[in-house]
């Protein structure tokens, strides 16, 4: 794979300079192992590895915020959906599954959290994308999707399709999280996904992110 960025768009006032030896400090900084995924990219182009890393790292700060606004509107839309038939502490109730109570097990410990003292909602923000993107699977088809959670979204998506394009975006959220590389991937697909479900949750939410973002803008530094 040839990835090619636009150098010029690396810099606020002219080239970076990549003379030898900041090279090498650049490598030592970032470590050779992390250093030599970028390098098979640029096909042993040292310089052109560099500017790939910096693109990179921009590239996981434009996605953040689009990734963020779907957390957060998916994590309240199914908290609300789910408090209108379960109550505000519907997440102790017998409808979710061993994994997800051993999340909201792991929260409350996590916050020491005591029903009655302390609000719902901080479990609620405690709990992982994750955990929201599993209420979603499968298992959930009957006792939740079709009685409860389909209602966050108009038009109302395909369960499966949804899933799908969920847990590819976590786990485009976790690469970012972890500094991994996301250069490798359909990156403009996986934007139009994020737009695509918050539109389903929220339009003014998805505009206010098309308006605000920055994402498309990155992806158009590379070619």
């Amino acid at each position: 794979m040839t990835i090619q960025p636009n150098p010029a768009l690396y810099t606020a006032s002219g080239p970076f300079r990549y003379d030898g030896s900041t090279m090498r400090e650049l490598v030592a900084a970032i470590s050779k192992e992390r250093f030599a995924t970028y390098l098979r990219f640029a096909e042993g182009d040292r310089r052109r590895a560099l500017q790939l890393y910096a693109h990179n790292a921009n590239l996981g700060s434009a996605f953040y915020w689009p990734l963020q606004a779907l957390e957060i509107t998916l994590r309240n839309a199914a908290n609300d959906a789910m408090t209108v038939d379960y109550g505000i502490h519907w997440f102790d109730g017998p409808q979710l599954a061993q994994p997800q109570r051993d999340a909201v097990t792991a929260a409350k410990y996590k916050l020491r959290w005591v029903a009655g003292a302390h609000p719902p909602g901080r479990i609620v923000a405690e709990l992982s994308f994750g955990f929201w993107v599993a209420l979603f699977a499968r298992g959930y088809e009957e006792s939740l999707w079709r009685t409860v959670l389909h209602r966050c979204f108009d038009p109302v998506p395909v369960r499966k399709q949804l899933h799908k394009q969920l847990n590819q975006l976590r786990r485009l959220r976790n690469r970012i999280a972890h500094h991994e590389p996301i250069l490798s991937l359909d990156l403009p697909s996986r934007y139009e996904a994020i737009i695509s479900v918050i539109t389903m949750l929220s339009p003014a939410t998805a505009e206010w992110v098309e308006h605000h973002g920055e994402a498309p803008e990155e992806l158009g530094r590379l070619r």
